[in-house]
């Protein structure tokens, strides 16, 4: 994709209106803590918002993926793939606007956002507490691209994260 194409595309993805607005707060809210304290905010504000949207069916990965993508089209936060790899549940999060709204610097901690909204969804779901949905890897694809996974969990979770 050229330059000029994806200029273009990322300035759809987060209103006129509230861009101002989210860059300053990001700029603030990153001069309050540390990234681990940041991330761990996040994803209870992501918890927090999960529960506006009901993730209707979760009888199957793809019925899953579905009712996923229904909520993040109306959003217009890009869409997720979901797949099962040996120890794990993966779920790649495409084209979201975070990059966008908080700016390059907050790909830190921003996506802790989704980690929480992904990891309510699953809690809603019923989903065993051993498990504990992480993000996987840095932002890809230049901040558009999200890896995040459901797996057993090894060390004890944070303050935030216990349920």
């Amino acid at each position: 994709m050229s330059t000029t194409n994806v200029q273009y595309y990322e300035s759809q993805q987060c209103s006129t209106q509230w861009k101002a607005f989210l860059r300053a707060f990001s700029t603030e809210f990153a001069s309050k803590g540390d990234i681990s304290d940041l991330r761990a905010f996040m994803h209870q504000m992501g918890r927090t918002m999960a529960q506006e949207f009901s993730i209707g069916d979760g009888s199957s990965l793809s019925a899953l993926e579905d009712s996923i993508n229904q909520i993040w089209f109306q959003l217009n936060w890009g869409w997720a793939e979901i797949a099962e790899e040996a120890d794990s549940l993966v779920i790649v999060h495409h084209v979201s606007p975070l990059k966008v709204a908080f700016g390059e610097d907050a790909l830190t901690w921003s996506p802790a956002l989704l980690e929480g909204i992904y990891a309510q969804w699953f809690d809603s779901l019923g989903m065993d507490k051993t498990l504990r949905l992480s993000q996987r890897k840095a932002a890809l694809e230049d901040g558009q691209l999200f890896v995040f996974e459901l797996k057993k969990q090894i060390e004890e979770p944070s303050y935030f994260t216990r349920r």
